[in-house]
């Protein structure tokens, strides 16, 4: 999967960005990483994913990007069927986000997901 590239419009909506905020980048990273291929592995996709290569440091938290394919998100949908439709959310992405938090905080990673558009949103007192 290659990053969003500004040059090709209809590629950003088919991604995901998900804002990855985290006090340990090189562990929750490949934290993120390892569930991502799992999930990949469980609904037979693959190169459905990617992060920034560069954090960004503030104030000790490291910030970066995940971009995740929509195909991803809607085979997982169609794996776990009603159990995913129960996951509290506005929306599929939405839904994921607090699915993938729930993961990692079981393998025992404390980063903090958040969809990018909500930032967004937000930080120009849109809502």
């Amino acid at each position: 999967m290659h990053m969003y590239d500004d040059k090709n419009d209809d590629y950003s909506m088919d991604v995901v960005e998900i804002e990855v905020a985290t006090l340990d980048y090189a562990k929750d990273s490949q934290i993120l990483k390892d569930a991502l291929y799992k999930i990949e592995s469980m609904v037979h996709a693959y190169d459905t994913f990617t992060l920034d290569n560069e954090p960004e440091k503030v104030m000790g938290w490291y910030f970066f990007t995940l971009y995740v394919n929509k195909s991803l998100l809607v085979r997982l949908v169609n794996l776990l069927g009603n159990d995913f439709l129960t996951i509290k959310g506005k929306s599929l992405e939405h839904k994921f986000i607090n699915w993938l938090n729930a993961k990692v905080r079981h393998i025992g990673s404390d980063m903090k997901l958040t969809l990018k558009a909500d930032l967004m949103s937000s930080k120009y007192g849109l809502f």
